[in-house]
């Protein structure tokens, strides 16, 4: 019971703080005057950076290049043309003539291969 209490007031007790923290800040904005007079123009301590070269923010990318220049066409392609299927066509694969008696080639339908469940 004496940990809840402990920990029942210790808790009151940040929020109470947090609310007088809260309060605290706002209050001193009700004493500012209503149209503070404009603070002299302080010069900035960062001296301006020097421009970048590039295109300038929100123009064209090629903005400053001046005239552009004409591209000649590529030569035309020497191979084939493509789907004429001319050249060197590897042979068709062909069956061996004891494929349908050679076991071997049929290990899971010829009880060769691994032991069913």
């Amino acid at each position: 019971m004496a940990l809840f209490t402990r920990s029942a007031l210790l808790s009151l007790g940040m929020v109470a703080g947090v609310a007088f923290a809260a309060q605290a800040q706002t209050s001193g904005l009700a004493a500012l005057p209503p149209n503070p007079t404009a603070a002299p123009a302080v010069a900035s301590p960062v001296a301006p950076s020097p421009t970048m070269p590039g295109p300038n923010p929100g123009t064209a990318s090629n903005a400053g290049m001046g005239a552009t220049q004409t591209v000649s066409p590529s030569p035309t392609y020497v191979g084939p043309s493509p789907g004429a299927g001319t050249g060197n066509m590897p042979p068709r694969y062909e069956k061996a003539a004891d494929w349908d008696s050679n076991t071997a080639n049929k290990p899971y339908t010829s009880n060769l291969g691994p032991r069913p469940n």
